[in-house]
């Protein structure tokens, strides 16, 4: 393996002159302050991921070392404070249960209509809706938003 090493690196010394050098594309830098570690995600990655999990009106992301810190959102309709995503999953590193206007809001985002909220036992919240003209009774779970039809 080490002669393998060695051809190659004379075969480049040799054709270095030769090769012309390569342009990047302006779209394809990155700025100096997000090339930190090639795996983590741009701020632009981390709003589409928060937009799939209910966050809107996402304001300024600060980066924090290995995390985004992100000053002001909505999530399902309710104002949260700042929040700190990890700049590897773009998901909150702690992020609090839903409450019963959020799971309200998740659920007028899918489509239910006349939501009314019944209680909450523990992490989940009930809910009565209805889903294209039908009542149903519906369950959310606080920690994970996940909705259960009954």
């Amino acid at each position: 393996m080490p002669q393998v090493r060695i051809i190659l690196s004379v075969l480049l010394a040799v054709a270095a002159p030769w090769v012309a050098p390569v342009a990047i594309p302006a779209a394809a830098q990155v700025p100096q302050q997000e090339r930190t570690d090639p795996a983590w995600l741009t701020a632009d990655q981390v709003r589409t991921v928060l937009r799939a999990r209910g966050y809107t009106e996402i304001g300024r992301l600060e980066r924090d070392g290995d995390s985004y810190r992100v000053i002001d959102a909505v999530r399902y309709g309710e104002k949260v404070p700042d929040i700190r995503i990890d700049a590897l999953t773009g998901l909150p590193r702690e992020q609090p249960p839903l409450t019963e206007t959020q799971a309200r809001g998740l659920l007028l985002e899918r489509g239910y209509t006349g939501v009314q909220e019944m209680g909450r036992e523990g992490d989940v919240i009930r809910l009565r809706a209805s889903q294209s003209g039908t009542p149903v009774e519906v369950r959310v779970n606080a920690q994970t938003g996940a909705v259960m039809s009954r």
